[in-house]
């Protein structure tokens, strides 16, 4: 079995329309996109490895699935497409296959208006709402979008530009009201369209969403769907993997794929559907919810799994031979043999590639200042917690300090145990301490940073460093504070400089604390 076709680029023109100059002082309305695109796949097939455990004395044996087979389809600019059926049938797979953020192996094509495209470039032109938006919640919606704007936009769009943009979008989108509310006090709702948000900053044409509406009520799924409907009518691509869509929400969909055991069982508009299950003698009851319907005949019923695979296999075998299935053959099309790579050159070049593939990204030192603006954001926003935690750390000094008041004022054996054991006690609270809050409050960002450094949105060294010199300060003033309450409550000898040591040991105790816990937690 061979791998996916390695990353190759058009030569002739694939994305047509207006620029949007990035020295420009308006960026492009939502929709402001290239006509007539094309995104199509053929033949595509995903294959992942299943473990299988033996014996716990025997190496696990990992073999070959196979989970979509060789499935077609085509979208175009000015559709919403939903991606839909029953749980393993697929559908998140192949949205991961088309927008090329599936790691499996792969074989078959992806195209854009019919010559090959890679995952490089289909990752420049595309924006990916995943399922679950993971981000730093303490921040408002404005302190986000600022945060994801400068790192993610063309490092030359001044703040003017980025300013509008933002503002452009939550207007767009329905959610200006939320400029100032934390992103955890936000509603499922104006989550996902704050995550599309993001998405939209460069104004993609293609924009991939994977399961917009899951765990919503179906007034806020059809609010977001809404929103994504009009995105399409501007002329975007915009695919969508849902589960089973309200019958108010799925009617704003153009087309839909059904998928049932990594199949393609339809590929067309909503009344097609109707039609060809009709004819297959599946006709959707009166008042029935056809998305439900439509995934219901698609699943496989544990009482009846012979002959829900029986029916499976049918419908699919028959959308393979109808007139529906030939069409979307015809417009996906022959891949060309000859493809050659995207390099530039006057003849191959063009104003809207300019504008995704010349994008340039912020530098490390830009990276790095904008996390740590986000750290002291997030820090403003949990004062309260910080000074209760100082408080705290006091308190823990206070308790240790108190019984050794007055047992140093003249020094004898027993006397000097006491001291190592205060010693000892100061060190291992400094070390505990600082080690736990890395614990309380790293791990939860790990898989915001596992994301983010996916994405592109930066880089994993920025990150670390920002971590290690936001926590200095605290990890020095705490300390002292801490050491010299401590020094003075239990009357500790040594003068200035006795004083200045003991801190000076506080201090290194509290940063090699925070640096290990940091790294323990990656």
């Amino acid at each position: 079995m061979t791998t996916d076709h390695s990353l190759k680029l058009p030569t002739r023109n694939v994305l047509t329309g207006a620029i949007v100059n990035w020295d420009d002082d308006e960026m492009g309305v939502l929709g402001d996109n290239p006509e007539n695109l094309t995104l199509a796949w053929k033949d595509l097939s995903v294959y992942r490895k299943k473990k299988t455990q033996t014996s716990i004395w025997r190496s696990p044996v990992y073999e070959e699935v196979k989970v979509l087979h060789g499935v077609s389809g085509i979208v175009s600019s000015g559709n919403l497409v939903a991606l839909m059926g029953s749980s393993g049938a697929g559908k998140t797979t192949l949205l991961a296959a088309i927008s090329r953020r599936e790691k499996s192996a792969m074989t078959g094509y992806l195209m854009l208006n019919g010559r090959l495209t890679g995952a490089d470039f289909i990752a420049r032109i595309s924006g990916f709402v995943p399922q679950q938006d993971l981000a730093i919640e303490d921040l408002t919606v404005a302190e986000h979008m600022e945060f994801m704007a400068r790192l993610m936009m063309d490092k030359r769009s001044t703040k003017i530009i980025r300013s509008r943009r933002i503002q452009q979008l939550l207007g767009e989108l329905g959610v200006t009201s939320c400029n100032t509310t934390k992103l955890k006090a936000l509603s499922g709702g104006e989550r996902k369209r704050v995550a599309l948000a993001v998405q939209l900053l460069n104004d993609p044409p293609i924009l991939f969403c994977d399961e917009p509406t899951t765990g919503l009520d179906s007034w806020a799924a059809a609010a977001v769907v809404g929103r994504l409907r009009k995105l399409a009518a501007g002329g975007k691509v915009v695919v969508c993997s849902v589960h089973q869509p309200a019958s108010g929400v799925f009617e704003l969909f153009h087309k839909v794929v059904l998928l049932a055991n990594g199949r393609t069982a339809f590929h067309g508009t909503i009344e097609e559907a109707d039609h060809f299950f009709a004819s297959l003698g599946y006709k959707c009851p009166v008042g029935f919810n056809p998305a439900e319907y439509y995934v219901s005949l698609l699943g496989i019923q544990l009482d009846k799994e012979l002959e829900s695979r029986e029916r499976i296999r049918r419908i699919c075998d028959e959308y393979q031979r109808s007139e529906i299935a030939a069409e979307i053959e015809s417009k996906v099309g022959d891949v060309k043999d000859e493809v050659e790579y995207f390099n530039g050159t006057s003849n191959a070049k063009n104003e809207i590639f300019d504008r995704y593939l010349t994008l340039v990204k912020v530098n490390f030192f830009v990276q790095f200042y904008w996390l740590m603006w986000r750290n002291i954001q997030q820090m403003k926003h949990n004062s309260t917690i910080w000074i209760a935690e100082f408080l705290l750390f006091m308190f823990v000094g206070l308790i240790i300090s108190i019984p050794y008041m007055g047992h140093f004022e003249e020094l004898d054996q027993r006397d000097i145990q006491n001291v190592e054991g205060l010693l000892y006690l100061t060190i291992t609270e400094t070390i505990f301490l600082f080690i736990y809050a890395v614990f309380i409050t790293f791990p939860s960002e790990v898989p915001i940073l596992l994301r983010e450094t996916a994405s592109g949105l930066y880089t994993p060294g920025p990150y670390y460093l920002s971590k290690m010199i936001f926590w200095i300060p605290r990890a020095v003033i705490e300390p002292t504070l801490y050491a010299s309450l401590i020094f003075g409550v239990a009357g500790l000898h040594g003068g200035f400089m006795g004083w200045l040591g003991f801190c000076f040991v506080c201090i290194l105790c509290a940063n090699y604390a925070n640096a290990y816990g940091k790294y323990l937690n990656l």
